[in-house]
């Protein structure tokens, strides 16, 4: 039985997985320019530049937490595609995922700029679909009613 949602769910779960290590990559580079940054400040300024760079440290370390969750969807997501009996998970997963994006989208609405709003949009789409698919799975596990 092919489930409706399987390749819903693989091919989102693929994409969270490819954009969650490359924003890690990202906050690994992020935390290395930090480090870099706080040691390079010499004379007067040395206290601001190792402020500066200690919260550009900080600030690698919250982004590559923050993508924790969408490596664990899109790794749990591809495998469990086809397996309904696991699609619970991956929609409460979704779920999540859906309620972080929401609040981002939130917050990109009292930045000034249009383009905040469309990233927020586009970043709202992915976990949708996620969820639709786990849902899907769910749907086509479960035996029919008489």
């Amino acid at each position: 039985m092919e489930l409706r949602g399987k390749t819903m769910l693989k091919v989102t779960g693929i994409l969270y997985i490819i954009f969650a290590v490359l924003s890690m990559l990202g906050g690994l580079l992020t935390m290395l320019g930090g480090g870099l940054f706080a040691l390079g400040g010499i004379g007067a300024n040395a206290y601001l530049g190792a402020a500066l760079g200690g919260m550009i440290l900080l600030s690698g370390l919250v982004l590559i937490l923050g993508n924790i969750l969408g490596l664990v969807a899109g790794i749990l997501g591809v495998r469990y595609c086809d397996k309904p009996e696991k699609a619970q998970t991956c929609f409460v997963l979704g779920v999540i995922l859906i309620v972080f994006a929401a609040l981002n989208l939130l917050g990109q609405v009292f930045d000034s700029s249009a383009g905040g709003i469309l990233g927020g949009l586009i970043g709202l789409i992915l976990p949708i679909c996620y969820t639709v698919g786990a849902s899907w799975n769910k749907q086509s596990g479960q035996p029919p009613l008489l």
